[in-house]
């Protein structure tokens, strides 16, 4: 018996809870860098390094499950697809990598520069200020894998 099909309800299910994790885990990466400016000329230190606690609880808690999330529905499209999509297509393979290498970013740079910062250490910015623009770049190769799907 077969719970579900390629495009049926189930599936897409799976591809709506896919997408909203997507603006889970990456919209803090586009609106991140004009607030922490904002609140660098604001209010300067403190009020950063409040607002770094913050950011540093959302990435641990929000962003991180969001991944895990993303790629859990992913695998689940895959062996809903009828064989339409396969783990051996080209652009699910690169999917994968640019997964880990976005749960590395964001675990290695920015969730470590928010905790410095957020522990007084502004230098931890450096890190955020390098970290969210690869994220973003990996995340952006990632979305065109998804919607132009090259070597299907």
């Amino acid at each position: 018996m077969v719970l579900a099909a390629f495009r049926d309800d189930t599936y897409n299910l799976f591809l709506f809870l896919h997408i909203v994790s997507v603006v889970i885990a990456f919209a803090p990466a586009v609106l991140n860098p004009m607030l922490e400016r904002y609140f660098a000329k604001s209010g300067g230190e403190p009020v950063l390094q409040n607002w770094a606690q913050f950011t540093a609880t959302y990435t641990r808690t929000f962003s991180l499950g969001a991944l895990v999330v993303l790629l859990g529905t992913g695998i689940v499209m895959i062996l809903l697809s009828d064989d339409v999509i396969e783990f051996s297509d080209t652009w699910i393979s690169l999917s994968f990598l640019l997964w880990f290498a976005i749960g590395g970013v964001v675990s290695a740079m920015i969730l470590k520069g928010e905790k410095m910062m957020a522990a007084g250490n502004m230098k931890g910015a450096e890190l955020v200020a390098k970290g969210g623009p690869i994220a973003t770049v990996l995340a952006l190769v990632a979305l065109y894998l998804m919607i132009w799907k090259p070597g299907a």
